[in-house]
């Protein structure tokens, strides 16, 4: 993959490449050549970019390799790679390369696709070239020199930075739980930035080794301690004496041969000669640290000071960690390193890079689910058996419902992974030798062909020139081409997208589909149709942000049991521990994190992802060789917040006056709120809310939950209540006043409207401001039989007039206890809570002199108490007696009775029988009184009677 201008000859024994592979890869040049076969310069014509095409002889794989240890993947591997899942979308019996083989190569891809670092190559594509019946996969096109190379006369300054740029590479992949495996002066190129001209380092060929290697490459172990053949590849000089005896390899093996490499790359000779490893393994025998001090002046002291120590031969002397050797450059080379901030700015830079692209978790089986439906759709019928694994249910169910739906509609808010899901499905569908091609329904494409054009561009090239379907369609497709349009062309579109399928099945992804326009939803409900009624072998996956315009297409398209539906929903706590396992391994801290990041995020992807690199670039989640530590200092935990808060913010920014409104009215609410119900106190239009409130869900900022059928609303984590305490703290009382007007002005208010209005205007005041609308809502609340709301109206009332009320206010606060003691007893669902209420209004009742409120008052403190097992009877009959004491000054014979049938029931509780006998009778006495209410007389003859049950005089009773 360097720039040499000059393409080698081929080999007398070597076949030509075609001129085109899989009919998108326009082979411009020979780059190199290998034991595993040829790297090819490529133009790929659908994604209009220069790249990297490794094809791969047949007969370059050892078995014995593809079947013999990994190197290139630790024990602990945080990627996890599900190696039974690969399902066939192509035509059946096509090819002929072993399937052992071939589930080898697509488990490398697979794993090679998840990784993303600005130091590693990235890998695009992987298929199957027909013409020389081999893989290929196709990967980023460095253009620049291999590192030995690019270092001949190169400054130390040089030296130091791609040395840096290396240990970050390793420091990522070591964090994931890999090993490279083969690192050497050729698997390093150095490319010259675009923009600023400075080196950038790209390690190539990571997790092929042991696939792509020759097996003349492979060698024996040499002293290995057992008669096994264990075949170790690598390169003598560069690979690790352990790795060359035949011993468990770690990062420490990567971070030696990237010693190795730097060394051969700055002297121009390996620090080990020899042919054979057995010649090196001698060399390394006598090798000093202090011995590269002298041999790479050019590299500096550190530097090399630094190589000799990785290259000691016993691992355990080396440095352990690829973080140690970045740590120690930043520290003693700063001056050398360009625009470097020590270890804050490569804290950040590794927090970037690692949560960039998370590990993969499918959210209730959604990308089985797709999987699962595109094998069915794209495999002929009595093919079915082979196109899934026999343990999948949902193409069983599929095929029980006797009908298969062949459109899926992914709706979700931005952020929450519906890219990911899809990019999920085409990876799977390409390594299963299917066919996927995609569009955007949000682009600059105002023609009819809107978002098909590049569709129908990617189908025809796919097709080929020959494809009966392409020839038929011939004017379309160059419509499509030129982005132009010829009359007539778009009315041809599906019949040209059904073609193509019957010709060669295929997957179709349009995105964005709220975005596009008019004529593009007609056309996509159109296709859903004539899918579904030709039973034509596609699958098409719309994804798109929820939105009002789309309503009537879906209910119609769901209605008609056209298209299914997904709607993607937040991480759950043991998700996010699963994603967090995939990055950091099996860490103590996994649980403890996961629980943090739920209460900071909610789960949502997108402040799941945003809030991870933020612990990490904060140092509070911090890495120590191969485990994490959350540091939790509280100079630590206020500057998360405060960076959170800013986040929020610059959030809310982005969604403008709109965002910020809603987000008020959350945060005042304190509580989750039917969507409807928001919508009646936010001035915007029903359009402009809804819209707002899909955006404020895709950025992580509010929750969805459904409650009882209703969309119920609130503030997504802490961080964006601080966001909106913080711009509004200046004017909060001011917002309250405002929303507490606009709840005035409804003609019938819904009780928790008006709970809040009195709750806003009561937050809003200072002094006694508030108190008439206080008692005005608890009568409301009252008399709409909503006890739970009055008492929570109540209990500010009495706080506020207890506060500010002094003496004149005092027979306010008695009739506000009283009513919480006759009206809404229970409804704190706090006892400890209403006996205060009520001890409180003893006081003020004996301020007042109102022997009957005190009265009420006892009784309600054994009423509250007399289930509850807290107190004593001798505690509860003392209150009793405290109760009768103040019913008799009040002259109240209705009080005396209860008390008396009160008492009774407590002696009986307690076995007292003979004593509660004697109050009974008491209470029978006073059952005659016209004043006692009908539940009175029933509640006392009904004690009554149990008593003389008790003690055995069923005659009288």
């Amino acid at each position: 993959m360097t720039s040499d201008p000059q393409p080698e000859p081929l080999e007398p024994d070597e076949v030509a490449p075609p001129e085109r592979i899989a009919r998108r890869y326009q082979v411009r040049r020979l780059l190199g050549r290998g034991g595993f076969g040829s790297v090819y310069e490529a133009y790929d014509e659908l994604e209009d970019r220069a790249v990297a095409l490794k094809l791969i002889r047949r007969d370059s794989a050892d078995p014995r390799l593809v079947q013999g240890p990994d190197s290139s993947h630790q024990q602990d591997s945080r990627i996890q790679i599900r190696r039974s899942v690969t399902r066939s979308f192509g035509t059946p019996g096509s090819g002929s390369i072993g399937d052992n083989l071939a589930a080898a190569f697509k488990d490398e891809f697979r794993l090679l696709t998840q990784l993303h670092h600005p130091n590693l190559a990235t890998v695009f594509d992987f298929g199957r070239c027909i013409e020389t019946d081999s893989f290929f996969f196709t990967q980023e096109l460095v253009r620049g020199d291999d590192l030995s190379t690019f270092l001949k006369g190169a400054s130390r300054e040089v030296v130091v930075e791609l040395f840096l740029q290396l240990a970050r590479a390793l420091d990522y992949i070591h964090a994931l739980g890999l090993v490279h495996g083969d690192i050497k002066p050729s698997n390093v190129l150095v490319a010259r930035g675009e923009a600023d001209g400075q080196p950038q380092a790209k390690l190539i060929d990571f997790g092929l080794a042991r696939m792509l290697r020759d097996p003349s490459d492979a060698v024996q172990p040499i002293e290995a301690e057992d008669e096994e053949s264990i075949t170790v590849l690598g390169t003598p000089g560069f690979s690790a004496p352990e790795k060359v005896r035949g011993q468990l390899t770690d990062a420490r093996s990567d971070i030696y041969s990237l010693a190795a490499t730097l060394y051969a790359s700055v002297r121009g000779q390996r620090p080990f000669g020899g042919k054979s490893f057995r010649d090196a393994l001698r060399a390394q025998k006598d090798w000093r640290p202090e011995l590269a001090g002298a041999l790479l002046t050019p590299a500096g002291p550190v530097i090399a000071e630094l190589v000799g120590r990785m290259l000691e031969p016993d691992p355990g002397k080396r440095p352990q960690s690829a973080r140690a050797i970045v740590l120690e450059l930043l520290r003693r080379e700063a001056t050398q390193l360009r625009d470097r901030s020590q270890n804050e700015q490569d804290r950040r830079e590794f927090a970037r890079v690692l949560v960039e692209h998370l590990p993969f978790v499918d959210r209730a089986h959604y990308s089985e689910l797709l999987l699962d439906k595109a094998a069915d759709v794209l495999r002929p019928a009595g093919d079915a058996s082979e196109s899934t694994p026999s343990g999948s249910s949902t193409s069983s169910a599929t095929r029980l419902r006797g009908r298969l739906l062949r459109t899926v509609l992914v709706k979700a808010p931005e952020g929450m992974g519906k890219q990911r899901l899809v990019a999920e499905l085409r990876r799977e569908v390409q390594l299963g030798d299917g066919s996927f091609v995609e569009g955007s329904c949000w682009s600059n494409d105002t023609s009819q062909l809107g978002a098909f054009a590049s569709v129908i561009v990617q189908l025809a090239t796919a097709l080929g020139e020959r494809s009966k379907a392409v020839h038929a369609y011939a004017e379309l497709v160059r419509s499509a081409r030129r982005r132009g349009l010829t009359e007539g062309a778009a009315d041809q579109i599906t019949e040209f997208l059904l073609a193509a399928a019957r010709e060669r099945p295929y997957v179709l992804h349009l995105s964005n589909l709220s975005r596009g326009q008019e004529a593009t939803r007609a056309a996509f409900d159109q296709l859903c149709r004539a899918i579904d009624h030709g039973e034509v072998p596609l699958l098409l996956v719309a994804t798109t942000e929820p939105h009002s315009k789309l309503s009537a297409m879906l209910h119609s398209l769901s209605r008609d049991q056209v298209a299914e539906v997904l709607a993607l929903r937040p991480f759950s706590q043991r998700e996010m521990q699963l994603v967090l396992q995939g990055v950091l391994g099996d860490t103590p801290v996994l649980r403890e994190l996961a629980a943090m990041l739920d209460k900071l995020t909610g789960g949502h992807p997108l402040s799941f992802r945003e809030t991870l690199r933020v612990l990490i670039e904060e140092g509070i989640l911090v890495r120590d060789a191969d485990s994490w530590a959350l540091r939790g200092s509280s100079s630590a935990a206020e500057q998360l917040h405060k960076t959170l808060a800013q986040r929020s913010e610059a959030r809310l920014d982005g969604l403008g006056v709109s965002g910020w409104e809603i987000a008020s009215i959350l945060f005042l609410l304190e509580a989750p709120i039917e969507e409807r119900q928001l919508a009646q106190l936010s001035d915007l239009r029903p359009e402009r809310f809804t819209r707002t409130l899909d955006r404020l869900e895709g950025e992580g900022l509010i929750m969805r939950s459904a409650m009882s059928g209703a969309s119920m609303i609130q503030l997504a984590h802490e961080s964006v209540r601080e966001a909106v305490r913080g711009r509004y703290e200046d004017s909060l009382d001011e917002t309250r006043l405002d929303l507490a007007a606009r709840i005035e002005e409804f003609e019938k208010p819904e009780p928790n409207f008006v709970y809040l209005r009195a709750r806003l205007l009561d937050d809003a005041s200072e002094q006694l401001e508030s108190v008439d609308a206080l008692e005005q809502a608890v009568h409301r609340l009252l008399d709409a039989h909503q006890p739970q709301l009055a008492a929570q109206v109540l209990e500010r009332l009495i706080s506020r007039l207890r506060r500010h009320g002094r003496t004149t206010a005092l027979d306010r606060l008695l009739r506000a206890q009283l009513q919480l003691l006759q009206h809404a007893a229970g409804a704190l669902d706090d006892p400890q809570r209403e006996a205060d209420h009520y001890q409180a209004g003893i006081l003020v009742a004996e301020l007042l002199g109102d022997s009957r409120a005190q009265a009420l008052f006892w009784l309600g403190l054994v009423d509250r108490y007399a289930g509850q097992g807290h107190l004593e009877m001798d505690v509860t009959l003392a209150r009793l007696e405290k109760a009768s004491e103040a019913s008799k000054l009040a002259r109240d014979r209705v009080l005396e009775l209860r008390i008396a049938n009160r008492r009774t029931e407590v002696l009986l509780a307690a076995g007292e029988i003979e004593k509660a006998a004697r109050w009974s009778r008491q209470a029978m006495e006073m059952v005659e009184l016209e004043e006692a209410s009908a539940t009175d007389k029933t509640h006392v003859i009904g004690v009554r009677l149990r008593c003389l049950s008790l003690s055995g005089q069923i005659g009288e009773a």
